[in-house]
This record gives structure tokens, sequence and C-alpha cells, in this order.
């Protein structure tokens, strides 16, 4: 018989047993390592109240582990509740007896009845989360630059080593960045305790007139050459900003690294951050026919899901869709449970109404794609064009379009 329950100390060693034998290929197997990772785990279940670690119990055996996570997400321009899966391990002798499938349904049955409509996790598999209904968000790039190609910086610097004793400035800032940036989570525990624990971070702050940090980068220097010492990049962690002063300020800062640093290595979800620079190929050296060089490799990453879709839309009830005035029918397919949902959405002068009846046209799309296009991580026209909604009435289309436009991709840094 199984059964999903919480787990609490007495379990570490078992769980620890599931976590490193899940993810084999970056753990250290010595006995010092996993005696500091099983202090970690004891520390995040006793004092993280966002993390809480379940596991599948079969014959009182362990076979398989996860953690939820309570997030704080900006939606759309307000702070909601959200949730995470991470860490979702099976034992090796029970692969393929469909543990993994029955702790994701636990994990939205969970926050379904909790009234939190939108979950997020990070794929070891896309295809393995897109066949339960997750759908694909915003893709990260990554880009390497030689310190010379950052743009000039002529303004006053006023960059400074953070001190443990400012963090509390730091983390307010970065909630200032939260509150603005659609997609965007605030820090948890685990994250925090990372910025002071990890002794290869340099944490650089921006000060305004006040004294109060508006920005700050966190990066790391990283060997580029095995045997060489003298080649070295700077891998940039985080970089967080107010406004676009502070982040010339900060590429200003990385330009002057050029008689060490051999390359700056970037990570973000900002579609258009290509046009900072006037040369933005990688190092690479790769072409695309005809005539395409290499700026940039993308990643898939973050994917959504809405477990109910109608409270997902009374979440975001803030929300103006274009000041649209629009009934649409969707019919909705659960890839999961193979079920059509309905739900009719009244746009009346941008807000979204769930108690209509009558309808001006149709949608037909899965569960995936629509909690894609529900956080606006794609959007209606560019669903079509690939044949992944149906319209029955093609007029609408334009209009349909404008109604879910939305200027921001959700934006997603945290690692869960």
């Amino acid at each position: 018989m199984r059964e999903i329950r919480k787990l609490n100390e007495t379990h570490i060693d078992a769980y620890t047993d599931i976590a490193f034998n899940a993810y084999p290929s970056f753990k250290d197997f010595t006995e010092e390592a996993m005696n500091k990772y099983k202090e970690t785990v004891a520390y995040i279940m006793n004092n993280d109240s966002a993390v809480t670690f379940y596991g599948m119990f079969e014959d009182e055996k362990l076979i398989a582990v996860m953690r939820l996570f309570d997030f704080k997400m900006n939606c759309f321009g307000k702070i909601v509740p959200a949730s995470g899966l991470g860490f979702l391990g099976v034992h090796l002798m029970h692969k393929k007896e469909k543990a993994a499938k029955a702790m994701v349904e636990f994990y939205e049955k969970t926050y379904r009845d909790k009234g939190i409509p939108i979950g997020a996790l990070l794929p070891f598999r896309p295809d393995f989360y897109k066949k339960m209904g997750y759908g694909i968000g915003s893709k990260m790039n990554q880009y390497r630059l030689p310190p010379n190609r950052m743009p000039l910086y002529s303004g006053k610097s006023d960059l400074r080593y953070v001190a443990k004793n400012e963090f509390d400035m730091l983390l307010k800032c970065h909630e200032r960045v939260v509150a603005k940036t659609h997609g965007m989570m605030m820090k948890i525990g685990d994250e925090i305790r990372n910025l002071t624990s990890d002794p290869y971070n340099r944490i650089v702050g921006s000060y305004d007139e006040n004294g109060n940090i508006n920005g700050y980068i966190i990066y790391k220097f990283q060997n580029a050459k095995a045997g060489n010492y003298t080649v070295t990049n700077i891998y940039v962690k985080e970089l967080i900003y107010e406004n676009t002063d502070v982040l010339r300020k900060f590429l200003g800062f990385l330009r002057k690294q050029d008689d060490e640093i051999d390359l700056i290595i970037f990570n973000t979800e900002d579609e258009y951050f290509y046009y900072l620079f006037d040369n933005p190929l990688n190092d690479s050296l790769n072409y695309i026919p005809y005539g395409y060089i290499e700026s940039n490799t993308q990643a898939v990453g973050v994917m959504y899901k809405l477990f109910d879709i109608k409270k997902a839309f009374e979440q975001c009830s803030h929300r103006n869709y274009g000041n649209s005035n629009l009934n649409v029918r969707f019919l909705i397919s659960d890839e999961l449970s193979k079920n059509v949902n309905e739900i009719i959405v009244n746009f009346k002068d941008g807000k979204a109404h769930t108690n209509a009846e009558k309808y001006d046209v149709t949608a037909k799309i899965r569960t995936s794609d629509f909690s894609s296009l529900f956080l606006a991580s794609v959007s209606i026209m560019g669903l079509y064009n690939l044949g992944l909604i149906k319209l029955d009435k093609e007029e609408y289309l334009d209009e349909l379009d404008r109604t879910f436009y939305y200027a921001q991709k959700p934006v997603c840094y945290t690692d869960f």
C-alpha cells in the first residue's frame, strides 16, 4: 500500500539516498559531503516555513521524495501566492511504477485545495510534464562576451562590496524589483542563506543618495581553461537593478575587468538584452545559414500549470486585458485526464469575468498551452500560427490576440 505524507528528520537518511541517486551527476558521494547535505536538509526542514518535504511510502519504505514551495509571485503587477514543485526523485528500484506521476498529482491537489491555482516547476524532462499539462515559460539566454564589449559608463560610480549587515537592504531592493516585474518571485530562505554561505560569491551593490541599495550584482570567478590559471571568466549569478543607470554602472564595472577577465557570462530572460552591445556575438563562432552568427545560447526551464482555471482568473482579477469587450468560450483539453473543460470568459472593459453564458467565439486549446498563454509566455497569434489553438470564427483572431497581449513575459530566476 502506498501513502504520501510529510517527512521529518527521522527520514533524512532515506531521503538523502534517494536524492543523491536520483541526481547523481552533480553529487559528491563522500561521507563528509553526504553528512553536510543531511545537515542542510535538516536545517531547511526545521527553519524554512516556505518549504515542505514529502515522501511516498510503500509498506513504510520511502520510495519517492519531493519538496513543495510556497512562493510569493508577481502576477501582472500584484504579489499573489503561488506554488512550486522541486527535488522530485524516485528510488532506483521503483522507476517506471508511476510514483513520480502520483507525486505530481498529490502536489497539484494540495494547492488546488488551498485555493492556490498557479504552480511552477523546473523540469528534468519537459515532455514528462507537458503530458501532465505543464506549459513552457520564458527561455533563458546565456551570453558570453569579453569585458571590452560592455558599454562605457562615464557617470559617477558608487559601487562597493555589500557588507553582511547590509543584506536586509539588498533583500528590500530585490523585493522592489519583484514588485514591478511580472513572474518574479520573492526570495525564500534557502536562496537567502546561499548569499552568505557560498564563499565564492562576490556581491557588489549600488547605493543611492540616501545610502540605500538600488541594485546589486552577484558573481564568481571561474577558471576558463584547465591547467592555465591565467584565463578567468566572470560568471554573473544575479543582476538586479531598479533603473537603467544602475545597470549601466554594473556594465561599466565589468568593462574595467578586461585586464584579467576573458569573458563575462550572463544568464538572462530579457529577450532584448543583446541590444545593449555593439557586438553581441559570443565566443562560439557558430554560423547559421544564411549570414547569421551565434550571439547566445537558449534553454527551456520553468514550466507553469493552472490547477484551477476559474480560480486563476479570479486571483488575477486586477489584470486589464487590453480594455477588451469580448466573450470567449474556451474548450480546454486536459492532457492528464483527457477531459475537455469548458469555461466562458466575459472580458468587459478589460476585466475578466467567468460567470458568462453567452459567447462570441470558441477557442480550443490544451491545458499546457493555456497555462503558458494565461501567464503571457506566448501569444494567441503565436499559438494560432503553430496550430496550437483553434477558433471557430477566425475573424476574432486579432481581437483575441490583443486581449491577451501583455508587454512583459514572465521572468523567473528562482532556483528550486
